[in-house]
């Protein structure tokens, strides 16, 4: 990794590093295509390659695997009102220890932002109902570029909101595709290893972690 003293601004995935939420992704997704379209399991293979994706992403993936078409609004919308009962039912699930990392490198000084490919209203709701909010300069979605993770633009765009080089910016993820777009933004990336999130390449991050209180020994 360069030199820690050159990073000013920390960009962070949402689900899967801030919370556990990744299976209850999954589960939504179940319910979902269950009621739709008689799919009653999903395979967690290929779900995988979901994570860290926007909605259109995970649309193709399980239209091609399943011969359905997934883009009309009530498919969407029904989604997303699984995904939110859910939530309802289970809770946020923080990683551990992620408030006490986010509060102390915020006293350190850094920049932070949320990039996540989850739609900006997710994001508001999860950062404001877990008390997060003061930690954060920026919450950035996906949704507002046109290519998702793999491609850059997520993170490009979230340090742009933030007046921050690349050479400047950490980035924390969980996924395959989100280490990926990282590395294409021309980002350091700490590779957080979330068995939530299944067996996830994260061979190009330059650092992993299994505990998120080891960024703390790092920067």
């Amino acid at each position: 990794m360069t030199e820690v003293a050159e990073y000013t601004t920390i960009l962070w995935d949402m689900d899967g590093v801030l919370m556990d939420s990744e299976p209850q992704h999954y589960r939504a997704w179940e319910r979902t295509l269950r009621e739709l379209f008689g799919v009653q399991s999903i395979d967690w293979e290929l779900y995988k390659p979901c994570i860290g994706c926007k909605y259109e992403v995970v649309a193709r993936i399980y239209e091609d695997a399943y011969g359905i078409d997934i883009r009309p609004k009530e498919v969407h919308d029904l989604y997303f009102r699984y995904k939110a009962e859910v939530e309802a039912e289970e809770g946020y699930l923080l990683i551990p220890g992620i408030r006490e990392v986010l509060q102390e490198l915020k006293k350190r000084g850094y920049r932070m932002a949320v990039a996540s490919s989850s739609p900006l209203s997710d994001i508001e709701r999860f950062v404001g109902k877990s008390g997060l909010s003061d930690c954060f300069d920026l919450l950035f979605t996906g949704e507002q570029v046109r290519h998702s993770k793999p491609a850059p633009d997520t993170f490009l765009e979230a340090a742009k909101g933030l007046q921050a080089e690349p050479s400047e910016c950490l980035v924390i993820e969980d996924s395959y595709n989100g280490v990926l777009a990282a590395k294409a933004a021309g980002m350091e990336c700490v590779g957080f290893v979330n068995p939530g999130s299944g067996d996830q390449d994260l061979s190009e991050a330059g650092i992993r972690i299994s505990d998120m209180r080891a960024l703390l020994d790092i920067l």
